[in-house]
């Protein structure tokens, strides 16, 4: 190879010279340099790598090669290859094949997920006492105090006492001088199936029985006490109810109630009132949801006294029932069997039933029944209603023979809503006061009992703007179609009418506004005197009309901070003078302001 190469150098070396190459010497001195040459071979391989491995000599070497030329082509390597003509088109195979599922063998293993623990609210600071009080016109003076214990998972015990006195007077009549003094306590304690309740308590109304005009009776003299009136009332209330998480438990109440109630003439009225309510949940027609029977029983006793005699009377009251739902209907079905025990022992018994349909669920809910009753007169209850009443009373039993009420509850949105109802009533002995013809000066009131039928209609509108705004209007519609022996429905309007209104301004203003008015109603009272004659009242009762009233209370409340607050409250403020009974005008515009204190 390095023959061959050192051969073609020196060709290179002759055609870039383009002169011929002459050989001065014969054959034999040819083949004497090639001897030559082949013994210098090793020396010239041995500088040619010298000199490649010392590239940095300044000097280059060249070498001329004499030797015969032999031009040689090299033979030509032919491709050994075959043109190919490559299709492009492809025959897609028709397959057929077959899905045949196989369970992975996969297993959900679900993590309990770790319970949501609650950022706990800081709770609001409440107080342990509320102090209120306050002066106004007519020598109004006003107290009340709330006193209870603070948050607690186990009992809460808990204290409240009120006074107000008025000592004003109204033009022409007998003095107005009234007061009104409560004292209660009372407390719960939290078992863990049960609650323990009571309260015990002590109240006082004190007042005159003012109805009449000093002016009209020249010849008697009249001092404050001979008309001055006073209840006393002490009780106590306890109870023990059960509160099972589970519905499948017996679910139980007994209850005791006590009260002694006197006024200044020695008139007395003792009750003992004991209850018990029991219903249990079964499965009996395999609805959606469990029926819940249940048994309510009470035993009434009343002893009433005044100077005339003294009566003992008992209502003893068996109501078993029935609840079912289904769907969106329930139903109650019971009976209500009533004894009544005094002289003699008479039964009674009332039929209960009533339907419901959620029209709308959580929106629009229709409702009807029917129901009745017994219970006795007691004068308790008549004093509530009217404190200017006579201290010797017919007492009698009152019976709600037949009941028939229908009506819908609507919540039409968050802030609105609606509810009406319409009933029919068929009552036996129903009381109805009129002035007691037996007083001389006509002041006090006694009862007279009649068979009556009426309808009561009522509607209630509300709205509600969150804390800030509530409005409220309401009214009451009384039709009193059939009477037995009374004239008229003595003191029940037609009809009555609220409407209240409720604004806070940032918590720390709070306007009340309150209009309620009140129909024209019919009274039973003696003939009035003749001009320039002396009034006797011996004579009959005839029927007056007393005009309606309109009575506008408007009230603000400064909260000055969290525990103190200014108020002020504006009554009557029309300043107009109605009757609620015959002969007993009310105060005019009165005003009532004071201040309120936590602590």
């Amino acid at each position: 190879m390095l023959y061959r190469k050192l051969k073609q150098l020196h060709l290179k070396h002759l055609k870039n010279n383009h002169q011929p190459q002459i050989f001065p010497f014969p054959m034999k001195t040819q083949r004497i340099n090639k001897l030559i040459l082949l013994l210098f071979l090793p020396l010239v391989i041995f500088l040619i790598s010298a000199q490649a491995k010392a590239q940095n000599k300044p000097y280059n070497e060249e070498i001329t090669v004499i030797a015969t030329f032999d031009p040689i082509i090299p033979d030509a390597f032919k491709i050994n290859q075959n043109p190919v003509v490559n299709d492009t088109s492809t025959a897609i195979p028709v397959m057929t094949y077959v899905i045949r599922p196989k369970d992975a063998g996969i297993q959900l293993a679900i993590e309990p997920l770790p319970a949501v623990k609650l950022v706990a609210e800081p709770l609001s600071k409440i107080y342990r006492n509320y102090l209120k009080a306050g002066l106004g016109n007519y020598s109004t003076i006003y107290g009340e105090l709330f006193a209870s214990s603070l948050r607690s998972k186990t009992h809460l015990l808990g204290f409240h006492a009120r006074h107000i006195s008025s000592t004003g007077a109204i033009k022409d009549y007998a003095p107005t001088t009234n007061s009104s003094q409560l004292a209660e306590l009372y407390g719960e304690r939290y078992l863990e199936n049960h609650t323990l309740a009571g309260n015990l308590f002590f109240q006082r109304e004190g007042l005159h029985l003012y109805g009449f005009k000093p002016d009209d009776f020249p010849g008697v003299s009249i001092s404050k006490d001979d008309i001055k009136q006073r209840y006393l009332i002490a009780g106590t209330d306890l109870s023990i109810s059960s509160r099972y998480k589970s519905d499948n438990r017996l679910n139980h109440a007994f209850g005791f109630s006590y009260y002694h109630l006197t006024d200044k003439y020695k008139a007395k009225e003792n009750n003992y009132h004991i209850k018990s309510e029991l219903n249990k949940n079964y499965d009996l027609f395999k609805w959606d949801k469990d029926q819940t029977l249940g048994l309510n029983t009470s035993l009434n006793i009343m002893n009433q006294k005044d100077s005339l005699g003294k009566f003992n009377t008992a209502i003893l009251c068996i109501n078993p029932t029935i609840r079912a739902y289904y769907q969106e209907y329930s139903f109650k079905a019971g009976i209500g069997f009533y004894v009544g025990m005094d002289t003699i022992t008479k039964a009674h018994i009332y039929p209960q039933l009533e339907a419901k349909l959620d029209l709308i669920p959580g929106a629009l809910q229709i409702y009807a029944g029917i129901d009745g009753g017994m219970e006795r007169v007691s004068l308790k209850g008549l004093s509530d209603q009217n404190p200017y009443i006579s201290s010797i009373l017919p007492l009698n039993y009152t019976y709600n023979k037949f009941k028939a009420f229908g009506g819908f509850n609507s919540n039409i949105s968050r802030s609105f809503n609606f509810n009406a109802s319409i009933a029919s009533y068929t009552v036996e002995n129903n009381p109805f006061f009129v002035t007691d013809s037996i007083s001389l000066l006509g002041n006090s009131f006694t009862l007279l009992y009649d068979d009556i039928s009426y309808m009561k209609v009522r509607a209630e509108l509300e709205f509600i703007k969150t804390e800030k705004l509530k409005l409220g209007l309401s009214g009451t519609y009384y039709d009193y179609y059939k009477l037995g022996d009374q004239e008229y429905a003595w003191y029940k309007p037609q009809y009555d009418l609220s409407f209240t209104t409720l604004y806070n301004m940032q918590d720390k203003i709070i306007l009340k506004f309150q209009t309620t008015l009140n129909g024209p109603v019919y009274a039973l009272v003696p003939d009035k005197p003749k001009e320039g004659k002396v009034a006797s009242y011996p004579g009959t009762l005839d029927a007056e009309k007393i005009k309606g009233w309109v009575d506008i209370n408007i009230g603000a409340e400064y909260k000055f901070n969290k525990a103190l607050s200014f108020w002020l409250n504006i009554n009557n403020i029309a300043n107009s003078q109605h009757f609620y009974w015959a002969q007993y005008p009310s105060y005019r515009i009165n005003l009532l302001g004071g201040l309120s204190y936590s602590f």
